[in-house]
């Protein structure tokens, strides 16, 4: 009786696992083939509807009862301004009429910005199950989805940066929510976009599926209850192009315009970094920070994030700062957020990651894009290591390793989220709600 039933234990264990899909990053999670991203279908925007995945589609999907060409301008001369959130001011960056507004008005006759002429290269089109949201079985949403752009410059090359060396120095992410409300969404969103590893990835069977997973989050309607009945969550730039330093800013769709707002989980560096606000706010958090609950209060978030490089004299007082300051080349420095005070480095590390700026800089040792331009033409999106692998030394304590692999946790969960759903697995559903942003 027990050979029979570890016959039946193993046949058991052998047919889920044949039933588990084999998940691919490349082809389910973070997508850069350029026979994708540069289909000479869907991202040409002469193609008008038959082209979702250009930047002219996804706006004019976006911008409601609003012209697209005014909404997007309205949206790129916030950087010509001073923008003060939270007490927080992100310093107007005006070169962005030079080097990219002239350019795209010069090229679509003067008057208004023509959208089949928008300087946006598609570089990614990626899947953030992994923010998805529940609660035993109620679900609050699916996660994300979202299209990772460069900018490019009046010869059509990438934006270079300022500083340092790189492909590009601009990018542009739209986030968009796929909506669930309950678990048979949730499984509809995580089948759909795991059905894709069916196909190869930029065959026409992979791409038809691929635009049909697109268009349920980007096209017009489908969240009546957000703003411009668009799923849009966030817009998120990442620049070193228009100003030193290096900064990424966060909009969201108020009024029926994409307006600046706060940055999520990064409070102003400037102002906070090196200052006993800083360590008493992280030991007063760090069970929290250690177990990844921790939310940083909204009326806390800076206008921008900024990953540097940065000079001394860009924090008021420096002299009386406490910050760690990592010399590049005179007078550059990273400053990974640090003060004295702080009890525990761990949850000073997590602290750190959680915020655009560290994420993007000192905590994983990224060269600031995550997902940027290709180092040679016609190659692939370039992806930072925090993405790809890698193991790199704690900014403060160069004797701690710190190891990440992004796309090996996101495949993880997916994996996981597909396994939730077998008959088998107990109900209600096990929590899982991340508070990370990257």
């Amino acid at each position: 009786m027990k050979q029979i039933l570890v016959v039946v234990a193993l046949g058991a264990a052998l047919s889920a696992a044949a039933q588990t899909p084999v998940i691919k990053p490349e082809s389910q999670l973070m997508i850069i083939d350029r026979r994708v991203v540069a289909d000479p279908l869907r991202t040409n925007p002469l193609n008008g509807s038959r082209a979702p995945w250009t930047f002219r589609y996804l706006i004019e999907n976006m911008a409601g009862p609003n012209n697209p060409s005014d909404f997007v301008m309205k949206w790129l001369t916030q950087w010509e301004a001073n923008q003060t959130i939270n007490g927080s001011v992100a310093p107007a960056r005006p070169s962005i009429r030079q080097l990219v507004i002239d350019p795209w008005l010069k090229a679509s006759g003067g008057q208004r910005l023509d959208l089949n002429k928008a300087p946006f290269q598609l570089l990614a089109i990626v899947n953030r199950l992994d923010l998805h949201v529940r609660d035993g079985d109620k679900v609050t949403t699916a996660g994300e989805g979202r299209f990772v752009f460069g900018v490019l410059g009046a010869d059509g090359k990438p934006l270079p940066p300022l500083f340092p060396t790189a492909p590009g120095g601009f990018t542009v992410i739209f986030e968009y929510e796929l909506i669930a409300t309950n678990t048979f969404q949730l499984r509809d969103w995580a089948q759909q976009w795991t059905s894709l590893g069916n196909s190869p990835v930029g065959s026409p069977m992979y791409n038809d599926a691929l635009e049909r997973i697109t268009r349920r989050f980007t096209d017009r309607g489908r969240a009546p209850g957000k703003p411009n009945g668009n799923a849009l969550n966030q817009v998120r730039s990442n620049e070193l192009a228009l100003g030193l330093p290096w900064e990424l800013r966060e909009f969201g769709i108020v009024g029926g315009f994409l307006r600046q707002r706060g940055v999520a989980q990064t409070p102003d560096v400037l102002a906070l970094n090196g200052t006993p606000a800083l360590a008493n706010l992280i030991n007063a958090n760090e069970a929290a920070l250690l177990n990844e609950t921790y939310v940083l209060p909204a009326a806390l978030r800076g206008a921008a994030a900024l990953a540097g490089p940065f000079q001394l004299s860009d924090f008021p007082g420096a002299s009386n700062r406490t910050f760690t300051a990592i010399e590049l080349i005179d007078p550059f420095y990273d400053v990974p957020w640090s003060a004295a005070g702080i009890i525990n480095n761990d949850a000073r590390h997590a602290f750190g990651l959680n915020t655009c700026g560290g994420c993007h800089r000192t905590e994983t040792g990224a060269g600031f894009l995550q997902v940027g331009f290709p180092a040679t033409n016609g190659a692939p999106a370039a992806l930072a290591g925090f993405l790809t692998g890698i193991t790199v030394p704690d900014p403060l304590d160069p004797a701690t390793p710190r190891t990440f692999n992004d796309l090996e946790r996101r495949r993880q969960d997916l994996a996981d989220l597909l396994a939730s759903f077998a008959p088998n697995q107990p109900r209600p559903m096990p929590r899982h709600v991340p508070n990370f942003v990257h």
